[in-house]
């Protein structure tokens, strides 16, 4: 485990990813018998996190009675936790302005077939405006990379957000979606009234993760990015939200990352971890070479 500049990346940043490592629980999972994984199920159905030897034998079951028997756990879990209830938030894309040439992303900088725009205060309103009138409550604001998206930038579109008030609606949560930023980027935005802060990882493992981010772009820093929520944690934002883009990598390395991430967080903040965890799948787009030849 490297040990970082901690006047940098923060405090207590660290790479807490050991490629090796994870593939080699990976591979071992792969030997657990039916026993064994229906008592890591059982301890799941206690709400107590799973550690990586256990995850790593459920995310090997390929058997249908198994997986069957995982994702009923799984439901009962949620509705206990949350009943049967699901909550909404609706995405806004502020601006898709990047100074970065991620080989997978639309937004990517060498990308002339989209239109670069960056909503005004004016235009966001209006379209706070349309999703209050659908009953929206919660939103997500999403900002591509770029100088002019800095922490004043964000806090102003958060604050707008908040001003809008159409008929008996109103926007009760301002999540975040951007890149990372500096301790006092982030107390800006605690100071602005955020939700969660919402960082994707990407791919935790660290050759794919260096081979999509071009060397030289502000995103090619794999340990700023893995560092970004504890630099949140310090600015004191404790909402969070980690993620990773499943089909860059293998989907089983990623959920350790994960994982480790969790527990990352949960060790370095008196047991606060992640508010939420995503793993959305990589999709065609427009001029983006990874969709045209993953390879």
């Amino acid at each position: 485990m490297n040990v970082l500049n901690k006047e940098y990346y923060g405090k207590n940043a660290e790479d807490f990813i050991d490629d090796e490592k994870i593939w080699n629980e990976i591979k071992e999972g792969e030997n657990a018998d039916k026993s064994e994984i229906r008592d890591i199920i059982a301890k799941s159905k206690s709400k107590v996190r799973l550690n990586p030897d256990e995850t790593a034998k459920l995310i090997g079951v390929n058997g249908d009675e198994l997986l069957d028997e995982m994702f009923k756990a799984a439901r009962e879990i949620k509705e206990d936790v949350y009943g049967k209830r699901i909550v909404f938030f609706a995405p806004l894309y502020v601006g898709n302005k990047c100074m970065n040439n991620c080989v997978y992303c639309g937004f990517r900088r060498d990308n002339k077939s989209i239109v670069r725009k960056t909503l005004t205060m004016d235009e966001l309103k209006g379209e706070v405006r349309i999703l209050e009138s659908k009953g929206q409550k919660r939103l997500i604001l999403v900002y591509g990379e770029s100088d002019d998206y800095d922490a004043d930038f964000i806090a102003e579109t958060m604050r707008t957000t908040y001003s809008v008030k159409e008929g008996k609606g109103e926007i009760r949560r301002v999540n975040i979606n951007a890149a990372p930023l500096d301790v006092e980027g982030y107390k800006k935005l605690k100071k602005a009234g955020i939700g969660t802060f919402q960082i994707f990882q990407e791919t935790y493992h660290h050759e794919t993760y260096k081979k999509l981010h071009p060397q030289g772009d502000r995103k090619s820093d794999y340990l700023w990015r893995l560092s970004g929520l504890d630099r949140a944690m310090e600015g004191g934002i404790d909402d969070l939200g980690i993620g990773a883009l499943f089909g860059l990598y293998d989907w089983r390395f990623e959920v350790m990352g994960l994982l480790y991430h969790t527990i990352h967080l949960e060790e370095k903040y008196n047991g606060v971890g992640p508010h939420t965890i995503s793993f959305p799948r990589i999709e065609p787009a427009i001029d983006v070479p990874f969709t045209l030849n993953p390879n």
